[in-house]
């Protein structure tokens, strides 16, 4: 009778093994998947931003790093990730990767063109590459905050002194 309930202990263990080994199995694929997600996530947020002409190609390459960041963690488990979701992880690491080389290539394309119009004395702040601006419009934005600037300057100081003594009289109010 005693090597029956061996048998059987053995058996139980071999059981309750097997399932923690899936159970952990389980919760490394369901990590992975939620890691994938957010990655996706954030690899579809910078590809609507890269279809925005006017958007930022630092912000979009600092989405991009997270992306990759994310998608290399989602991949770190390897052969114990389902298949499906490797090969889904591998699709869109490959995607981000080609909009990481895209962004960079614009970056770089910025740089250069605010270095030449550095050199060339044109506008020194390279405001032109980076607002997506023409030339025209940017006099025209320039005009704006000249005569902006003219028409508030005169005003500026009776608008201070006219706070500042309202303030003060503020001050005496009390809240009940």
């Amino acid at each position: 009778m005693s090597r029956k309930v061996l048998r059987t202990r053995l058996v139980l263990i071999v059981v309750a093994l097997i399932a923690a080994l899936a159970g952990a199995w389980g919760l490394i694929n369901v990590r992975a998947i939620a890691t994938y997600n957010e990655a996706t996530h954030t690899l579809n947020t910078s590809i609507r931003q890269a279809r925005n002409p006017q958007a930022d190609p630092a912000a979009i390459k600092a989405l991009q790093d997270q992306a990759d960041r994310l998608f290399a963690q989602a991949a770190r488990p390897g052969p114990l990730l389902l298949p499906k979701t490797r090969q889904a992880a591998q699709a869109n690491q490959a995607t981000s990767t080609a909009l990481a080389q895209r962004t960079e290539r614009v970056l770089k394309k910025q740089q250069a063109d605010k270095t030449k119009n550095g050199q060339d004395g044109k506008s020194g702040s390279g405001k032109g590459s980076s607002s997506g601006l023409t030339k025209q419009q940017e006099a025209e934005v320039e005009d704006l905050l000249k005569r902006n600037q003219q028409q508030s300057d005169p005003s500026s100081p009776n608008q201070t002194g006219n706070t500042g003594g309202h303030q003060d009289q503020e001050k005496g109010v009390k809240p009940w």
